[in-house]
């Protein structure tokens, strides 16, 4: 006979649970997709953005429900999370709501930045089933979809990320001269046929070779702008709920938090760590 004293028992701390796991899990296939999205793999951008669009959202309103728990002694209803729609930027508008009402002390603030921002604004527009989710369907009726997302995100996460730490930098000329032998090698020998994810055909065997250093940056990078939203939002749920679950009444929220230790770890890890979870 299970203790109705320990919250692990209650019907509502598993789907609690479940719920916190689906979230992180979602977030993590995205960053691992990011980190693998490329030229050559077009349908890694898609899938990452439906990882972070979806866990992002799920996770956000995880956090809405736990300050319902705690400010109104119940959880949103479906019908009441159905009301918040799927706008990414509504809805992490919202937490930020939150962790200013509750005054929580996080080690980790929204990101901000100007990259991170867009990467919402991408997210965002994948999201919304009248914009970026179905945007290759729109695009079949003859005129290119604005809101494609590789090419949204390459135009608006990747080319950003470039600018910022990869053009004319040591690292960039190096690239050019090894990018550049190796086009001077294959060219007699090898035909090149790659699509750029701004919709151009790449048949120069040097620009390809390129674009293979470029996205060594744009992963990483991509990949860290990403996180450091589910980061935030990591660290106000664990501020938002550690110490209500050892209280009577909000028992369900004990434990959550650590599922999503994962992200709680600085900028130099999100950027070097290919696999996720941790552990």
């Amino acid at each position: 006979m299970q203790n109705p004293n320990i919250p692990f028992a209650l019907p509502e701390w598993q789907a609690l649970a479940r719920e916190t796991d689906l979230a992180m899990q979602l977030i993590c296939s995205g960053a691992n997709e990011i980190g693998r999205a490329d030229y050559t793999a077009h349908g890694r951008y898609a899938t990452a953005q439906f990882g972070f669009s979806n866990g992002f959202e799920r996770l956000g309103k995880i956090i809405l429900t736990a300050d319902s728990i705690l400010t109104r002694g119940h959880a949103l209803s479906d019908e009441q999370l159905r009301t918040k729609g799927h706008s990414l930027v509504r809805i992490l508008g919202e937490v930020e709501e939150v962790a200013n009402r509750h005054e929580l002390d996080l080690k980790h603030s929204r990101p901000t930045a100007e990259i991170a921002m867009s990467v919402l604004n991408c997210l965002d527009d994948f999201a919304a089933a009248s914009r970026g989710r179905y945007a290759n369907h729109d695009s079949l009726r003859g005129s290119q979809s604005p809101h494609e997302p590789v090419r949204k995100w390459w135009n608006n996460v990747s080319e950003p990320i470039l600018v910022e730490h990869f053009r004319g930098t040591k690292r960039e000329a190096q690239a050019r001269q090894e990018s550049n032998m190796v086009g001077s090698i294959l060219e007699q020998f090898s035909v090149t046929l790659h699509f750029h994810e701004d919709g151009s055909v790449v048949t120069n065997p040097a620009r390809a070779s390129f674009m293979t250093h470029e996205r060594v940056v744009t992963q990483r990078w991509g990949r860290l702008y990403a996180l450091q939203h589910a980061r935030w939002m990591s660290d106000l749920f664990a501020e938002l709920t550690r110490l209500p679950g050892y209280a009577q009444g909000t028992e369900i929220l004990f434990g959550h938090y650590e599922r999503l230790a994962t992200f709680r770890v600085s900028d130099e890890f999100l950027l070097t760590r290919k696999t996720w979870p941790l552990g």
